[in-house]
């Protein structure tokens, strides 16, 4: 049996682009009011400490249930992903958060590909290793 001969213009090829499993977010930490003061760059603690505090406010004992994995933090900027099906919850609960020194929650950029939210040039200087 031959090959087919997939150069011919009469082959169709499809692929299927399933559901990522992920989202993810771009993330900072900013004050409310631009009078006050600037909050100092998160570690990676201190931003899960933040965003355990928020999912747990908007959804209680089931907020802090979701998977978040801190990819990267860098100055008061934090990059997460969570499972796809809780985007909404994710999005609703980092938005509505006003923490404690009038703290809140900033979404930069949010989306199924992480490519897409580093695809700048600005963003791609983030995440190259540096010597």
């Amino acid at each position: 049996m031959t090959k087919p001969d997939v150069s011919s213009p009469d082959q169709n090829q499809s692929f299927t682009l399933w559901k990522a499993p992920f989202s993810y977010f771009h993330l900072s930490l900013r004050p409310l009011v631009a009078t006050s003061q600037a909050p100092l760059d998160l570690d990676e603690i201190s931003a899960r400490a933040y965003l355990t505090l928020a999912l747990q406010q908007y959804l209680g004992l089931s907020g802090t249930a979701i998977s978040v994995d801190i990819l990267k933090v860098e100055g008061r900027d934090v990059w997460i992903r969570a499972p796809s099906e809780d985007e909404v919850a994710v999005t609703a609960s980092l938005s509505q958060w006003i923490g404690s020194k009038d703290l809140a929650w900033r979404i930069q950029q949010r989306g199924a590909w992480l490519g897409a939210l580093v695809g700048n040039t600005n963003a791609q200087k983030l995440w190259t290793l540096e010597n």
